[in-house]
């Protein structure tokens, strides 16, 4: 059976849960914390400083390596402190215009009762404008996406070789730069189809939680989804997972009051890597985002500008998502786990 054929099954199996696992997901979405959510952003912006094995910082950009550096080892901390593995892994880089001669991808997994796998990849590189780039804190592009990757992992931690699938999250390098674009999402790509080959798992599907913090293309009221590629002069690309799209759209008008906006997107972002080695991807985030007035090298990507409950309500249907990815433990009627609470802040 060929990898849209399963696809599409997959899909289907989880349109038709039943009651119990309907439940399941309802509780996964209610126990989404808005608190979690901006004390997270809040940590990975420089808002507040944190303290990472005795050493307190604050992770005011990261387009600087140090501030990169100390980027990865909160998220190190906050996944280990979920009991999960971590590896960190360095390649290669073109891009050395900061100094560095490596790139750094992070992966965090979450067993499950098959080592075939879920992707949840989110980059946390920033950028800004030339010259000032370590002023843009980046919270939105893309800490609004990494808060939902890290309150994903906090709510199904408990869960740890229950769910059906194992889940990889994923916090990938170099998104922003072009000419290679997308450095360590392809890199990591490489890494995930080679590792599945040589241990015989697959790898079912993944998600890019894009950014969701800015309300201003429609004041709040839709989320943007993108399951296609775009081509030459705006015509159909090589890569459709419909099937995808409409599972994320499903949970998106079945749980929340968002409105969903569908659209196909070029090599824009971290799923596009998946797109390129066969994998089903899908990839979410606030409505308009390209015209967002703090996009990218704009610069002014702050936290003031982050509509908290927009930001929210996406996260609350971004979680749920992954969590229907995941697939629910057989014994969802019984699984009332309490999701863990962390904070690494310094008051």
């Amino acid at each position: 059976m060929n990898q849209l054929k399963r696809l599409m099954l997959f899909v289907l199996a989880v349109s038709t849960l039943d009651s119990q696992a309907q439940i399941f997901l309802q509780n996964i979405y209610d126990q989404v914390s808005k608190d979690q959510l901006i004390q997270d952003l809040k940590e990975m912006t420089g808002t507040v400083p944190v303290t990472v094995q005795g050493e307190q910082f604050s992770i005011s950009n990261r387009y600087a390596p140090q501030d990169k550096a100390h980027f990865r080892k909160y998220w190190t901390q906050y996944f280990q402190n979920l009991g999960m593995n971590v590896q960190e892994f360095a390649y290669p880089t073109a891009h050395t215009a900061t100094g560095e001669t490596e790139g750094h991808n992070l992966e965090a997994v979450l067993p499950g009762l098959s080592a075939d796998s879920i992707v949840v990849i989110v980059h946390y590189d920033s950028i800004g404008p030339g010259g000032s780039e370590t002023s843009n804190p980046g919270v939105d592009d893309d800490m609004s996406g990494m808060s939902v990757s890290l309150e994903t992992a906090r709510i199904l931690a408990p869960f740890a070789g229950k769910l059906k699938y194992t889940v990889r999250f994923v916090a990938a390098d170099y998104e922003e730069w072009a000419n290679p674009g997308l450095e360590g999402a392809r890199v990591y790509a490489k890494y995930i189809q080679s590792l599945a080959k040589q241990n015989g798992f697959k790898i079912v599907a993944a998600v890019d939680n894009e950014q969701i913090g800015w309300s201003g293309g429609d004041h709040g009221k839709t989320v943007d989804i993108f399951s296609c590629s775009k081509g030459a002069l705006g015509g159909p690309g090589q890569y459709n997972y419909k099937a995808m799209g409409d599972q994320l759209a499903a949970v998106t008008t079945h749980y929340s009051k968002l409105k969903v906006k569908r659209d196909c997107m070029g090599e824009n972002s971290d799923h596009y890597a998946m797109w390129e080695i066969g994998v089903p991807s899908v990839v979410y985030s606030e409505h308009d985002p390209f015209n967002n007035p703090h996009f990218d090298d704009e610069g002014g990507d702050v936290f003031q500008e982050i509509d908290q409950d927009y930001f929210f309500n996406i996260a609350r249907v971004g979680v749920t998502f992954a969590a229907s990815l995941a697939g629910i433990p057989q014994s969802a009627e019984s699984e009332t786990v309490a999701p863990l609470s962390l904070t690494f802040t310094q008051f």
